[in-house]
């Protein structure tokens, strides 16, 4: 790593507008989490769905049957930024496939 440029290895999403698509009910759910909504990212939805859960008054049945999938989700997240930091994007780019099946199945599940 030089002075001034630092080399990273980072996780991103290509398009944010496939969230919607994939998960439109998760989407429009996470990102009225009254938070900073810098990017409208995968990361960023799971980030946004874990803050959800633990400070919003969401609904028992909502808290029951999503509330171990967006927990899951969260340490998934954390997984995925820890192999990033280590530099291991094979470990990452395992977990997004990972992150990804818990989000299809969040969808599947969604609670009012």
């Amino acid at each position: 790593m030089g002075k001034a440029l630092q080399i990273r290895v980072s996780a991103v999403t290509w398009n944010e507008d496939l969230l919607e698509e994939l998960w439109p009910r998760l989407t429009e759910l996470a990102f009225s989490v009254p938070i900073r909504h810098e990017k409208r990212g995968v990361l960023e939805m799971v980030r946004a769905l874990d803050e959800g859960l633990t400070f919003l008054d969401w609904s028992q049945a909502r808290q029951e049957n999503m509330g171990p999938g967006i927990r899951k989700a969260a340490r998934i997240r954390a997984d995925i930024e820890e192999a990033l930091a280590t530099w291991d994007p094979r470990t990452a780019n395992r977990l997004s496939d990972e992150l990804e099946d818990v989000l299809d199945e969040l969808e599947k599940s969604f609670t009012a």
